[in-house]
């Protein structure tokens, strides 16, 4: 009955990871628990179905699809160069029917979501862009950062969306997040908050 989040960056990490909680599925049937693994900088060709296969959510902290220090020199020495090419592979896992969550890795990086979708988006850098094909759609981020972060907490039914009946939390940004380049809408700004129906933060004018 308890939803397990699982650290896990390396390609083996992930794929044993996945390994527990299918065996934890066979032995105790699939009670939907909304599973999750984050970090996910390496993952197998292999195992990028298999999150949608076990119902894992894969939480990733795009704010890292970067192109520079610690996506290249750190880490490209270091690693086979066909694992390289699969570095924070969320749209893989999109493409295959699973479900991304954003996370920000906060205090080690910005909780500024508005810089990771722009990354997700983007996946820019210093030295160029990070594997171009794995480019995540700004919608796909802003479900990433709504509804299925909530999802990955097993609140789907209290937040993470705006319906009768559950809890008033949403923001009012300076521009149209939709519509606005990539470059723009990583710039938005929030002006005001409303949690549970209550305002908690108000910029001032």
């Amino acid at each position: 009955g308890m939803i397990v989040h699982v650290h896990a960056i390396g390609d083996q990490a992930v794929t044993e990871a996945l390994n527990g909680i299918a065996a934890a599925r066979k032995a105790n049937g699939n009670s939907g628990l909304p599973h999750t693994i984050t970090h996910l900088q390496l993952i197998r060709p292999d195992d990028i179905p298999r999150f949608r296969e076990l119902g894992v959510i894969a939480s990733f902290q795009l704010y890292w699809a970067s192109a520079g220090t610690d996506t290249i020199e750190l880490v490209k020495p270091h690693i086979d160069p066909a694992l390289y090419e699969w570095q924070y592979p969320a749209r893989s896992v999109l493409d295959t029917g699973g479900m991304i969550a954003g996370a920000s890795d906060w205090p080690v990086s910005t909780a500024n979501v508005f810089l990771a979708i722009y990354q997700a988006e983007t996946r820019k850098g210093p030295a160029g862009v990070l594997d171009a094909s794995q480019r995540v759609p700004r919608e796909a981020m802003l479900y990433a950062y709504t509804l299925h972060a909530a999802r990955a907490m097993g609140e789907q039914d209290r937040f993470g969306s705006l319906a009768p009946g559950k809890q008033a939390d949403f923001a009012l940004l300076d521009r149209d997040v939709l519509t606005a380049t990539a470059e723009e809408a990583r710039d938005t700004k929030v002006l005001w908050t409303v949690v549970g129906g209550r305002t908690v933060y108000g910029a001032k004018p």
